[in-house]
């Protein structure tokens, strides 16, 4: 099965959608589109404000692969911070699925809003410098990250010149590739294990590690994040812990950081914006 979008420019609200482009412009800014996210809200604008199932979801935004349902809620995780103020109409139908109650119209393609995907570029990194603010825009346009190899799988080895190690803990790291390459375009190496005793496993051989990243739920268990960080804290391994969800809360946060957590991101932005000072330090050290 191939993909739900197409080359239709679809407007609602304050919201153009270039599904030729994988963009969608909301009250005057740009983000570019996953493949998966950007076929989800094809589907959900062809239903013209039907409701679409999880399942008819996963297929179209997966097509030929099982996923778990998680993905999905991530993938519209991230549409709603891109439709920014019209997202309050891309609704959670409990039993049905998802729906998106616009009055979506359809533009010539030859007439697109749209921005112009950004250049990739990879700044030189030779300082400290390239680490921090400067750093965490530089990764959003570094080669790889772009959402046309967000699927694409990842071999992960140590960069040359390596400043820093993260192990992440996902048991779907599809949904991660982008800010993996991100990261390691900006010569700091990732490790990836999908369960909570290879990560304890890793840990105890090479304690090296600069930052823990870790999904929320996994295989079921909707806290295994937290389990993890605890069974660290138990023995005494004080590596940063960093959950990457795609909603957090404040009783989440509150909860994480009186069990030794650092912080939790819901966005790259985020996340980049806990490991890079990171790194940072590392280097200011040497």
């Amino acid at each position: 099965m191939t993909s739900a979008a197409g080359n239709k420019i679809w407007r609602f609200g304050s919201v153009e959608f270039d599904e030729r482009a994988v963009t969608v412009r909301a009250a005057g800014s740009s983000t570019a589109l996953d493949r998966s996210s950007a076929s989800i809200l094809s589907a959900l604008l062809a239903a013209q404000g039907e409701a679409v199932s999880k399942d008819r979801l996963l297929e179209i935004g997966w097509p030929g692969r099982v996923v778990h349902e998680n993905s999905l809620a991530k993938a519209v995780g991230r549409l709603r911070k891109a439709l920014g103020a019209d997202a309050e109409n891309l609704k959670a139908i409990y039993g049905a699925g998802y729906c998106l109650s616009v009055d979506a119209e359809l533009a010539d393609p030859s007439i697109s809003l749209s921005l112009p995907r950004k250049r990739r570029v990879l700044l030189p990194f030779a300082a400290a410098a390239v680490v921090g603010v400067g750093a965490i825009a530089a990764m959003l346009a570094v080669p790889g990250a772009g959402p046309a190899d967000e699927e694409t799988p990842l071999i992960v080895s140590e960069p040359e010149g390596m400043i820093g190690r993260i192990l992440w803990v996902d048991d779907h790291p599809e949904n991660n590739v982008t800010e993996k390459r991100a990261f390691e375009a900006q010569k700091i190496a990732v490790y990836t294990v999908a369960t909570t005793d290879e990560a304890l496993t890793l840990l105890s051989m090479y304690p090296h590690y600069d930052a823990v990243i870790s999904d929320m739920g996994r295989s079921g268990d909707p806290l295994a994040g937290f389990k993890l960080l605890e069974q660290m804290r138990a023995r005494e391994d004080g590596t940063p812990f960093y959950l990457y969800t795609f909603m957090s809360s404040d009783a989440q946060r509150a909860l994480l950081a009186d069990k030794g957590g650092q912080g939790a991101a819901e966005t790259r932005e985020d996340l980049y914006g806990f490991i890079l000072p990171l790194m940072d330090q590392k280097i200011a050290e040497r």
